[in-house]
């Protein structure tokens, strides 16, 4: 079920080894003989970011969650609205863009990128993003007002980002993706960074349905050992009691998805959006973790300048 030890530090140098290749290749990168005029802009083919284009967007949503850390809930009513400013904007290959096919802002994450190649039906990316948000255990407390012995005194965990090798091919009615991201969070309890491979995969179809866009989204995603023994772990100095020492293993994240868009004018749209996430059952080993099994509902408003 998990990677070999051998095999994961293999794929990470050969990673390592891409990602500089393409450093310092991708300023002479093509878009293999395309041009914006050869690449039409449907919604599931590829579009080169040559030219200066840009959107400017405000989301507000309300939002029903669970936490996976355990006894962390939703109590207040600021915890249900989730706002948002976003930009999309590209420039010779450049481009920083939100997913607009996930169900909110914070899934869907901003992107920043350059496209490598691009070409009929298919396009590779370099793509830098945060994979994973971070957390503080204090200001949880704070908020929750009130006691969450699992947490108290645990350290701040950072958010993880990283850079990716990102592949998407484009169907009729469909887009999938797959990021291979070598990714970096907070230092661990030997002061040196923690870093990690992550492999994230989407798949989203499109259902037009009169004037809805209603996409039915899966998602498969692996998180290396380090990366999560960083944020579900236990080290000797966050030991009590009721919170055992504890060194997480690696873990899967599966989800599925129903989001659903439709316009209400020119400039403002509806949406509305389900996610079910399924972690691996390891997780629940953690002392931090209640439940390995994850609802979101949102229903919002976006509005684009």
């Amino acid at each position: 079920m998990y990677i070999k030890t051998f095999k994961l530090s293999t794929l990470k140098q050969l990673l390592s080894c891409l990602f500089v290749f393409l450093y310092f290749t991708v300023t002479s990168a093509g878009y293999a003989g395309q041009t914006i005029e050869t690449i039409t802009a449907e919604p599931n083919t590829p579009i080169v970011k040559d030219a200066f284009e840009w959107k400017f967007m405000a989301d507000i949503a309300l939002v029903k969650s669970q936490h996976i850390l355990a006894d962390v809930e939703q109590t207040k009513p600021w915890h249900y609205v989730e706002l948002g400013l976003l930009l999309d904007i590209s420039y010779k290959g450049f481009f920083l863009q939100t997913n607009s096919r996930r169900s909110s802002a914070t899934i869907g994450s901003g992107e920043f990128g350059y496209q490598i190649t691009v070409h009929n039906d298919w396009q590779l990316d370099i793509i830098l993003k945060a994979y994973i948000e971070g957390f503080d255990a204090t200001e949880i407390i704070k908020d929750q007002d009130k006691d969450i012995p699992k947490l108290a005194g645990l350290n701040e965990r950072t958010p993880t980002g990283g850079i990716a090798l990102r592949y998407s091919r484009f169907f009729d009615d469909a887009v999938f993706y797959i990021d291979f991201v070598s990714a970096r969070a907070g230092n661990n309890n030997q002061g040196d960074d923690t870093t990690g491979l992550i492999i994230d995969s989407f798949y989203s179809y499109l259902v037009p349905y009169r004037n809805w866009d209603i996409y039915l989204g899966a998602g498969l995603t692996y998180y290396d050992q380090a990366l999560i023994d960083y944020y579900i772990g236990i080290d000797t100095s966050e030991v009590t009691p009721i919170r055992p020492l504890h060194k997480a293993d690696s873990a899967y994240r599966g989800q599925l998805e129903v989001y659903a868009q439709h316009p209400l004018s020119e400039s403002w749209s509806f949406n509305a959006g389900i996610t079910q996430s399924f972690y691996s059952s390891n997780i629940k080993q953690s002392p931090l973790v209640e439940s390995n099994k994850l609802t979101e509902f949102m229903l919002g408003v976006l509005y684009v300048f």
